[in-house]
């Protein structure tokens, strides 16, 4: 018997270090008086909508990404501007009507993973080696735009990650 009763203490701090480090690992504080965040908080950037054009831009269908920035911006413009939902299928359909080629598409999906309504809904267009890439945000309808270099060994993707189908 006196042999089990010095092992109990033994396991007793074992058990005790690994909850003391797991709780660490996951965030919990423990046995500390201190706040776990000091220091400065991050601010979170300023985003700026570009104004709106004196003239409305067109399309250039032989245009290259860049050249028709301007146009794919006002079509993001519009949407955002709309009263129609912030979802995948109405974002490629606007984009398709201003005449962007949906076959050169990509979409981000509606909802996460955990069936969430995603924060924001990514639409692409690639033309040529270069991507459009809009972002509109499904809570308050604001949106950015910019113009990248497409990705990929064939310089033929804009999203990354897996994208919802456009089959609509």
């Amino acid at each position: 018997m006196s042999s089990a009763s010095p092992r109990r203490p033994r396991r007793f701090r074992a058990t005790a270090s690994v909850a003391l480090a797991a709780g660490l690992l996951v965030g919990v504080p423990a046995l500390s008086g201190c706040a776990i965040f000091e220091g400065p908080t991050p601010e979170t950037p300023v985003r700026t909508t570009p104004a709106p054009p004196k003239e409305a831009p067109k399309l250039i269908p032989d245009g290259t990404a860049e050249q028709n920035e301007p146009f794919f911006t006002e079509v993001i413009r519009t949407f955002s501007a709309g009263k129609e939902a912030v979802q995948g299928e109405p974002v490629v359909q606007a984009v398709a009507k201003a005449g962007f080629d949906k076959q050169a598409m990509q979409v981000s999906f509606d909802k996460t993973k955990t069936d969430l309504v995603a924060d924001y809904i990514y639409v692409s267009v690639r033309i040529g080696q270069g991507c459009l890439i809009g972002q509109i945000s499904t809570t308050d309808r604001s949106f950015s735009v910019d113009q990248v270099a497409a990705l990929g060994p064939n310089k033929d993707v804009c999203l990354i990650g897996k994208t919802r189908p456009i089959d609509f």
